[in-house]
């Protein structure tokens, strides 16, 4: 291929961002909006002349708050139950605190807890179109983006980076920390002056409070996160159905629920268990946000790398 193909020219993929942004709008996971960006994706590949695709259902919960909300309740609650409840309210706030440190990390690291599955009551959909190579297959290229939007929330900054990764570590380390603390206490009979006690607490309700903020707050048009990755998905289906690749099988998968938890992706890779050894992954984010910039290590924590 020579030229440049049309199907990835600026205003190709400008009319299925105004078709997403503008004609369907914002996309909260698990709603009526995020179904009708799938079947606008659907329909597109169709009509380029896609012709294995098929969509994959699965329920989910609906929105980011629901991991993290409970882990601060669970947290105040140990935090009480250490100040008012004597030595076994101590050793009860330590199992609390260390339990809600482990699942707020479960949580940034897109891992479901119990709790979650509990919730995840609400419909979704995959959307994932197979494009074989020409020739004999010696291995799967996955390029991925997410269908849904998320809400406008002020916990989560893009920039600076450090403020928004030092927020989600310190829930982790206080609650890690605190729980071993106040076993402590309890095992060599320390004396925990009870205004550092409720200096934890405030912290603990100032995350609450502000999670329960975000989560008032509207669901935005989701341009950058995640139509232009969607866009791009559609353009490079055209082209690859004109031009597959020679030995690469490419599955573009169109996943939903990504804004509470990569939900989408966990329900594919559960059914589809594709082999490591032969499988490149490339996730597409915010398109035109920016230079550039390819990343292959991530975690909104500096307790959650991978």
């Amino acid at each position: 291929m020579e030229t440049y193909p049309d199907s990835l020219d600026a205003p190709t993929l400008m009319a299925h961002m105004q078709a997403l942004c503008k004609g369907i709008g914002p996309r909260p996971s698990t709603s009526e909006k995020e179904r009708q960006a799938a079947e606008y994706v659907e329909t597109t590949l169709r009509r380029l002349g896609v012709r294995d695709i098929r969509r994959q259902p699965f329920t989910s919960h609906a929105s980011a708050g629901l991991a993290t909300i409970p882990c601060f309740i669970l947290a105040l609650v140990g935090i009480l139950l250490a100040i008012f409840g004597g030595s076994w309210g101590k050793i009860s706030g330590s199992v609390l605190l260390l339990g809600s440190a482990y699942l707020f990390r479960q949580g940034v690291l897109a891992a479901p807890t119990f709790f979650e599955k509990l919730m995840s009551r609400r419909s979704s959909q995959n959307v994932i179109a197979n494009i074989p190579a020409s020739d004999q297959a010696r291995q799967t290229i996955y390029l991925v983006g997410h269908l849904d939007s998320q809400k406008q929330r002020f916990q989560f900054p893009p920039s600076p980076y450090w403020i928004m990764k030092a927020q989600t570590t310190l829930p982790i380390a206080i609650g890690l920390l605190g729980g071993l603390f106040l076993l402590a206490a309890v095992v060599f009979d320390w004396d925990i002056p009870a205004f550092w006690l409720w200096l934890v607490g405030a912290a603990y309700l100032a995350g609450l409070l502000g999670a329960l903020y975000d989560e008032i707050q509207p669901h935005v048009e989701g341009a950058n996160d995640n139509a232009t990755a969607v866009s791009l998905l559609l353009g490079m289906a055209e082209t690859l159905q004109d031009h597959p690749l020679q030995n690469s099988d490419v599955v573009l998968l169109f996943t939903g629920c990504e804004e509470v938890g990569c939900v989408g992706m966990a329900h594919y890779l559960k059914e589809a268990a594709p082999p490591a050894e032969t499988t490149f992954w490339i996730d597409i984010e915010m398109v035109g946000a920016g230079n550039l910039c390819y990343v292959t290590r991530h975690g909104i924590s500096y307790m959650s790398g991978y």
